[in-house]
């Protein structure tokens, strides 16, 4: 009995209009459609453009990709202090602000905005900060991407 439970659910899903979030458009290009990302400033932004081209497969498809447009904003927390006053733990919050063209003139654009806090711990050294603070910034450029694509499939599905 649990055996056609499985497929009696399928096809009940299919019956209904299901499409899953992610299944490729009936043009053929990916689950968001063509995108092109434009430039983004500082180190974070580098790495959230690379992932963002990655995770996106930016420019595939039939048509002139829409354009993602991100700025970025940076602010750090120190948190921790140890006996001397310095700063022994801090937070790197990395607040995204996108817009992305419409594909059609009847679209409006997407626009919004995300954030991520990523932690990091300061080492005594001058130099091992800057390199903590940069990896920090890599580990939430990463993060915004992989945001910022799920946040663009669901409000694109949304809109279908």
């Amino acid at each position: 009995m649990r055996h056609l439970f499985v497929p009696l659910a399928l096809v009940a899903l299919a019956g209904c209009g299901f499409r899953p979030m992610y299944a490729p458009l009936p043009d053929g290009s990916g689950p968001i459609g063509a995108i092109s990302v434009a430039p983004i400033d500082g180190k974070a932004g580098f790495v959230l453009q690379t992932e963002l081209a990655r995770l996106l497969t930016v420019t595939t498809g039939p048509g002139t990709p829409r354009l993602l447009e991100v700025e970025l904003t940076e602010s750090v927390v120190r948190l921790g202090y140890r006996i001397d006053e310095s700063a022994q733990r801090a937070d790197l919050i990395v607040r995204a602000n996108y817009t992305l063209a419409p594909a059609t003139e009847s679209e409006e654009a997407l626009t919004g905005s995300l954030s991520t806090t990523v932690s990091y711990d300061i080492p005594l050294s001058a130099y091992g900060e800057i390199a903590a603070q940069d990896d920090a910034r890599e580990r939430a450029g990463e993060n915004l991407a992989r945001m910022l694509r799920v946040e663009l499939a669901q409000r694109l599905a949304a809109q279908r």
